[in-house]
C-alpha cells in the first residue's frame, strides 16, 4: 500500500497543473503514508515493555512478584504468643512492605543467566545526599517544624548503611520491666562531634571514590532464588561496600528461575519508583510516550481510580492525537476481600468486581477521559494465601487471567491499526477514483481558508489578560505556578532539596523546570494553554467538519484533516510547553552556587525572621521575582502562544496549497 501510495504521489506531482484539489490530494496521501509507516512500526513490536506506575506503597512489587514467579517458599519466623516457631512461607524476591521500600525504579528481563546491575548516582550527588541527612540529624529534635529536615525512608534506610551509623536496638528495664530503646548511632555521633564534624566522619565512613561495582553475577554456588532475595535487598538498601546507592536497578532472571513464569512474553516489566506529591514526573514521560510500553496504572481497590493515578492519565489523555488510551491499563488491586464488601454485591466477588468498573468508568466520563472500559484490570496477589483458600490452580488462573488481559490490550491495538490500515485503503480507492471538484466546492474551500486565515493571530481569539496578573481574581502563569509550587511540594525541606540542587531534586524525581513545561501546557483541558487554546480550536475543527458536511467529494479528505489538526494541536501545546522549561532554565541559570538566586533562596534556611514572615512565602516571592524579571515567564509563554499557533494555521492552510 505504501507503494501504490508514493507512486500516486509521483504521479500527480508530476502534473504541472497543481490545483486545489490536487493539492488536497498530494497532502492527503503524503498523511497517509506517514500514519502507515507509524502503524507498521507498532505491528513490527516483538514483545512489549510493562510499566508499572502507581503511588508509594499500593503493592506495585508484591503484584509484580507473584504475577511473574518472582517468589520462593523461605523458612520464615512465626511469633506465636512467647514462642517462637518456624515455618516455611511464600515471600516475594524483591524488597517489599507497607511503602518505601524500593529505593528506585527497578527493570526485571528474561536472560541467560542472573545477575543484577545499576545505575549509581554520582560522588557529587551521594555528597550531597549523606550532608542532607547529616543536617536531618542535626535538626531532628527541633521543636520548630521549619527547621526539621524530613528524609524519606528508604533513602535514610540506605544512607545509614553506606555511612555505617544504623540505628540498634537495646533493652533497658523500667521499673523491673523489660523495654526496648532506639539507639541513633548517628545522633550519637552528631551530640558527641556536632555538625561538621559527624559530615567527615560520614563521608570518610563512605568511601564514595571506592563504589565503583555497577554488576553482580549469580555465582552458581547457593540457591539462585535466595541469592536473588539477598543480592536484591543489599543492593536495594545500599549494604553493599563496592556499591554506589543505586539510581536505577537492573535484574536480569535466567530461564531456570522464570520456568512457568511470564515474563518471558515481554520485553521487561518495570516497577517505577512510587509516585508521591507530584504524579507528572519526567522520568515516567518515556514510558508513557513510547509506542512499546504497555503502562499499568496501579490503584487500591478502595479509592479506585485513585487522586494521583487520575491527574497523571488525565495530563496525557488530553492529547487526542496520541492513542494513549490504547495502551493505558487501570490496575487495580484489591486488598482483603474488599470485592465481596462492596455495597449492593451481596458478597459475591465477580458482582463487587463489576461495580467498581462501572464506578471508575463513569469517573473517567466525568473528567470527559476517553478510556477503554476493557483496559480495566485486578489482581490481588495475596487473594488465595488468606482465609485458608490456598489453592495453585486458583494462584496460577488469576496470573493466567492477568496476562490475558494485558494480551487483550495487545490484541485490541492490533484490530485497531489494521482496521485503519482498512479505512485509509478504502480512502485511497475512493479518492483515486474520484473527480475533480465542482465549482461550489472549490468556493466552499476558498471560503474555509479564509476562515481559517483569520485565525492566524491568536491574540484576537485569547486575550493578553489571561497571561498576566490582573488582581487577586485574574492571576498570571507566574503566580499560579509559585502557587503551584507552592502546595505541590509543601514540605519546606523539599524545596530546601530542590534550592540545593538549583531546581532538580534527584531522589524524588523533581524537576521543576518540567514542572513549569506541564502547568504551562495545563495539567488538564481546563488549565493554562489547554483551557485559552481550547474554544480556537474547536473553531478551527467546526469549519472542516463543515466543508464535510456541505460537500459529498470531500468527505473523503477532511476527516483525516481533522485527524492531522489534532496532531498539529498537540504538537503545539508541546512545543510552547517546551519554550517555557528552556527559558525557565535560562531565567533561572546559572544551576550553580555561583547564582545570587540560588544563593538567596538556599540561605532561606536557618534565617532569623520577624513575626509573621515565613520561610515558604519568601522563598515563593523570590522564584516569583525572579521569574517576572526582566521579559516575565507570563510575557514569553503570551509570545510563544502566539508564534507557535500562527504555525500550526501556516501548517494547517498547507494541506490545501496555501503557502
Amino acid at each position: 500500500m505504501k507503494q501504490n501510495l508514493n507512486k500516486e504521489i509521483n504521479k500527480i506531482s508530476r502534473n504541472s497543473d497543481i490545483n486545489v484539489r490536487n493539492h488536497i490530494y498530494i497532502n492527503n496521501l503524503k498523511s497517509k503514508l506517514k500514519r502507515l509507516d507509524e502503524i507498521e512500526k507498532i505491528l513490527s513490536i516483538d514483545k512489549y515493555k510493562i510499566a508499572f506506575i502507581g503511588t508509594i506503597g499500593q503493592g506495585k512489587t508484591t503484584a509484580i512478584c507473584h504475577l511473574f514467579n518472582l517468589t520462593s517458599d523461605f523458612t520464615v519466623s512465626n511469633n506465636s504468643g512467647r514462642k517462637n516457631e518456624n515455618e516455611t512461607g511464600t515471600k516475594e524476591l524483591l524488597s517489599t512492605g507497607a511503602g518505601r521500600t524500593t529505593i528506585c525504579e527497578v527493570i526485571i528481563k528474561p536472560s541467560e543467566k542472573t545477575y543484577i546491575e545499576i545505575e549509581p548516582y554520582t560522588v557529587d550527588e551521594m555528597e550531597n545526599i549523606i550532608s542532607e541527612f547529616c543536617e536531618y540529624i542535626a535538626k531532628k529534635d527541633n521543636p520548630k517544624t521549619e527547621q526539621r529536615i524530613i528524609i524519606s525512608k528508604e533513602v535514610e534506610r540506605a544512607i545509614r548503611n553506606v555511612i555505617e551509623m544504623k540505628s540498634r536496638s537495646k533493652t533497658i528495664y523500667v521499673s523491673n520491666k523489660p523495654k526496648k530503646e532506639t539507639i541513633d548511632a548517628a545522633k550519637e555521633k552528631f551530640d558527641k562531634l556536632g555538625l561538621d564534624e559527624l559530615k567527615k566522619l560520614a563521608f570518610n565512613n563512605a568511601k564514595l571514590e571506592s563504589r565503583t561495582r555497577n554488576k553482580i553475577e549469580f555465582n552458581n554456588q547457593n540457591n539462585e532464588q535466595e541469592w536473588i532475595k539477598n543480592t536484591f535487598a543489599a543492593i536495594n538498601a545500599a549494604e553493599l561496600k563496592e556499591f554506589a546507592i543505586p539510581r536505577k536497578i537492573y535484574l536480569y532472571v535466567s530461564h531456570d528461575i522464570l520456568s512457568g513464569s511470564n515474563l518471558s512474553q515481554f520485553d521487561s516489566v518495570i516497577d517505577t519508583k512510587g509516585l508521591d506529591e507530584n504524579p507528572i514526573r519526567k522520568d515516567l514521560k518515556k514510558y508513557i510516550e513510547n509506542q512499546d510500553t504497555i503502562c499499568l496504572f496501579v490503584t487500591p481497590f478502595a479509592a479506585a481510580p485513585e487522586a494521583n493515578i487520575t491527574k497523571l492519565i488525565g495530563y496525557h489523555l488530553t492529547s487526542k492525537s496520541k492513542d494513549f488510551n490504547h495502551r493505558f491499563v487501570t490496575l487495580v488491586l484489591p486488598h482483603k476481600d474488599e470485592p465481596e464488601k462492596v455495597n449492593e454485591c451481596d458478597g459475591d466477588y465477580d458482582t463487587g468486581i463489576q461495580i467498581k468498573i462501572d464506578e471508575i468508568q463513569a469517573t473517567f466520563e466525568k473528567l470527559n477521559l476517553d478510556f477503554l472500559i476493557e483496559n480495566i484490570l485486578f489482581y490481588d496477589a495475596l487473594r488465595y494465601y488468606r482465609n485458608d483458600i490456598y489453592s495453585e490452580e486458583n494462584i496460577q488462573a488469576d496470573k493466567d487471567d492477568f496476562i490475558e488481559g494485558i494480551a487483550g490490550v495487545v490484541e485490541r491495538r492490533r484490530n485497531i491499526l489494521l482496521d485503519e490500515i482498512k479505512n485509509i485503503q478504502e480512502s485511497f480507492t475512493r479518492i483515486k477514483s474520484g473527480n475533480g471538484l465542482t465549482v461550489s466546492e472549490i468556493e466552499a474551500i476558498e471560503t474555509a481558508i479564509k476562515k481559517i486565515k483569520d485565525f492566524e493571530d491568536l491574540s484576537k481569539r485569547v486575550q493578553s489578560f489571561l497571561y498576566q496578573d490582573k488582581g487577586q481574581q485574574d492571576k498570571g502563569f507566574v503566580t499560579k505556578y509559585v502557587e503551584h509550587y507552592r502546595t505541590v511540594y509543601p514540605a519546606w525541606n523539599t524545596k530546601h532539596a530542590i534550592h540545593r540542587n538549583f531546581g532538580y531534586y534527584e531522589p524524588k524525581n523533581i524537576d521543576i523546570y518540567y514542572d513549569m513545561r506541564v502547568f504551562a501546557e495545563g495539567i488538564n483541558e481546563d488549565e493554562m494553554l489547554k483551557k485559552f487554546t481550547k474554544q480556537p480550536k474547536q473553531v478551527l475543527e467546526n469549519i472542516l467538519n463543515d466543508l464535510t458536511s456541505a460537500n459529498e467529494s470531500l468527505k473523503t479528505f477532511i476527516p483525516e484533516l481533522i485527524i492531522q489538526l489534532n496532531s498539529l494541536y498537540d504538537d503545539f501545546i508541546s512545543e510552547v510547553g517546551k519554550q517555557i522549561q528552556e527559558e525557565a532554565q535560562s531565567k533561572l541559570s546559572p544551576q550553580s552556587e555561583d547564582s545570587k538566586f540560588w544563593e538567596a533562596l538556599i540561605n532561606e534556611k536557618g534565617k532569623v525572621r520577624p513575626p509573621g514572615e515565613t520561610y515558604t512565602d519568601n522563598v515563593c516571592q523570590t522564584l516569583k521575582s525572579e521569574l517576572e524579571k526582566g521579559q516575565s515567564l507570563n510575557t514569553f509563554l503570551e509570545i510563544q502562544a502566539g508564534k507557535h499557533w500562527k504555525k500550526l494555521v501556516i501548517k494547517l492552510l498547507s494541506f490545501f496549497g496555501e503557502k
